[in-house]
């Protein structure tokens, strides 16, 4: 097109004139632009402890999933603490309550006569007397689907029960009971689908050589029950109690009283039950270092890889004059950023499986999964060091020693 008709036609375009609102709206993009550049600016920091698991974000998915099995630990633990703690209450009552027992060798039961006489006669003590027949307990479900049989008393009468339950504040309706009754926790009740008026003969225990009634529940939990046996020819063992001792001091009290008579002072059931439960712990805590070692072996593998990929990464950071106790604190925030997430992630979980395992099934049986244990806890914190400490150190010293010279 000849100069001239260009000059033609662009001399009849009019500039458009700028308005305010232009001029607005030109620094408000303007704005916008600077604080995105500013926010990402701030987001890129590398050595912020959550810069690599923003940026990775499937590989630090993976440890954080390892690492979340690992807080199954405590559920585990919380699993094992149920099934030792079903004995809590039998273990109270028996706190508060000595057994005697008269021994074979005292003929004629001389010895055993003159301790219930020096019982009844110490203003500390009190007693009742029950049968020397044996009387079995019924065996119960728990939630790691294992039997376990508690502990069971025995009362001549049924004043001589509302005796020990009023020492023991055990509440219950006593009217219907008589001579063959027995008492049943609910706990215990639901269990085993009892119900009062429910017949116990020995199609419900082998042991049962009569037949017994449930006439009453305890709203209590645990899994005890209590016979009611007449048995006035046959009365040979003393339960003791005092309103003053408790514990290893009532006991202590009463083997004094007892001294080189021939009668026994049995164990308090704590000391009879522990001992025995000494094999769950064991089991337990093997379970955790096993579990631990192939978690921390595969952490490891996992994250050897990813660092490895870093190197260079970390040979930059020394070269701008990081130090190695600095490379060696970045790699310990990143390892323990994931961790607590899988923390996090995995008691929410633990949570809301033990609130909807023991809503929809273990609470119908009369079961409880604790929340909570102490021996949980310790397998969890066992499980976690075993994982991280080998992690952080040997990341740490590794990357600490990238050098961008090497590459």
């Amino acid at each position: 097109m000849p100069r001239e008709g260009l000059r033609d036609m662009l001399s009849g375009i009019k500039p458009r004139r700028v308005t305010q609102s232009d001029a607005e709206g030109h620094r408000f993009a303007l704005s916008e632009m600077k604080n995105r550049y500013r926010k990402k600016e701030k987001c890129m920091n590398p050595f912020s402890s959550l810069y690599y698991i923003r940026e990775n974000k499937g590989r630090a998915a993976i440890c954080i999933f390892m690492m979340v099995l690992g807080t199954f630990m405590f559920l585990a633990g919380n699993y094992v603490d149920s099934m030792i703690r079903c004995f809590d209450r039998s273990f109270g009552y028996y706190d508060r309550v000595v057994k005697t027992n008269a021994q074979t060798t005292d003929e004629d039961f001389q010895d055993f006569e003159s301790v219930v006489k020096d019982v009844k006669g110490d203003p500390k003590l009190d007693c009742v007397r029950y049968s020397a027949l044996g009387f079995p307990s019924l065996s119960h479900g728990t939630v790691l689907g294992l039997d376990l049989t508690d502990t069971c008393m025995v009362f001549n009468s049924v004043e001589d029960m509302k005796k020990v339950f009023d020492h023991l504040g055990i509440r219950a309706d006593l009217s219907r009971c008589r001579n063959r009754s027995v008492v049943l926790t609910e706990d215990l009740a639901k269990n085993l689908g009892l119900a009062v008026g429910d017949r116990l003969d020995h199609s419900v225990n082998e042991y049962l050589d009569q037949e017994y009634t449930v006439d009453a529940l305890v709203d209590e939990p645990g899994y005890a029950m209590f016979y009611i046996f007449e048995n006035p020819e046959n009365l040979f063992r003393l339960y003791i109690f005092s309103d003053s001792l408790q514990g290893k001091e009532l006991y202590g009290y009463v083997s004094d009283l007892v001294g080189d008579r021939k009668v026994q002072v049995v164990q308090s059931y704590r000391d009879e039950v522990m001992p025995e439960m000494t094999i769950l712990y064991v089991i337990f805590y093997a379970m955790v270092i096993l579990v631990a070692v192939v978690l921390a072996v595969t952490i490891n593998s996992v994250m050897t890889g990813q660092y490895m990929k870093r190197t260079y990464e970390f040979g930059v950071y020394r070269a701008l004059g990081r130090g190695r106790g600095a490379i060696r604190c970045k790699v310990a925030k990143e390892v323990l950023s994931m961790n607590l997430i899988a923390v996090l992630l995995g008691a929410s979980i633990i949570f809301l499986y033990t609130y909807l395992v023991n809503s929809l099934l273990y609470e119908e049986k009369g079961l409880h999964l604790r929340y909570f244990s102490g021996i949980g806890l310790l397998g969890f914190l066992i499980c976690e060091g075993l994982i991280l400490i080998p992690v952080i150190l040997s990341k740490g010293r590794r990357m600490g020693r990238a050098d961008v010279t090497e590459f």
